[in-house]
């Protein structure tokens, strides 16, 4: 049985060298915050513009952090911003491998999720800001069904943004 495992666990971590594309996340990946303190301060800001339009706060969910954590990663180090996951080909090219909620519900079970995306950004003051600008961003921050969130963050100086951030909605 423990062979089986390694050879599972080996052939998956040998795939992008061999130009393979991984599957998509499997909801057992735990990708450590690298900024605590930035995440959970865009979930605080989320909740002030929240209560600015009466809704009530949102609470923090790990599972929607790990989703979160899971594409902010995935995006910096394959260098790529789009909602669904790719990976990169031996020739370079990004090759889609899952849609967002396919990746959101290995993570977590809900019929009704959502998410926001960002690249570039600073600070939480400055990603919350931008998505309050957005139609789209504001419309998923200001939606009242929603009751939980996930934030994922992660920085790189190998991609074409320093920073990636995302925002995992749910609802239980």
């Amino acid at each position: 049985m423990q062979i089986k495992e390694f050879v599972i666990v080996f052939i998956i971590s040998v795939l992008p060298f061999l130009g393979m594309a991984q599957p998509c996340a499997t909801g057992n990946e735990k990708v450590v915050s690298i900024n605590s303190q930035f995440e959970h301060e865009v979930l605080r800001l989320t909740n002030v513009e929240r209560k600015k339009h009466g809704l009530q706060p949102l609470v923090w969910n790990e599972a929607l952090a790990y989703s979160a954590r899971y594409h902010a990663q995935d995006m910096a180090l394959d260098n790529y911003f789009d909602h669904d996951s790719f990976d990169r080909t031996s020739k370079g090219q990004l090759k889609k491998i899952c849609d967002t909620f396919t990746r959101i519900e290995a993570f977590y079970s809900s019929n009704h999720m959502a998410e926001n995306i960002a690249a570039g950004r600073i600070t939480p003051e400055d990603v919350v800001n931008g998505w309050m600008k957005s139609d789209g961003h504001r419309k998923n921050i200001l939606n009242g069904d929603f009751n939980q969130l996930g934030v994922g963050y992660y920085e790189t100086t190998s991609a074409d943004y320093p920073t990636y951030w995302v925002q995992n909605f749910g609802r239980n």
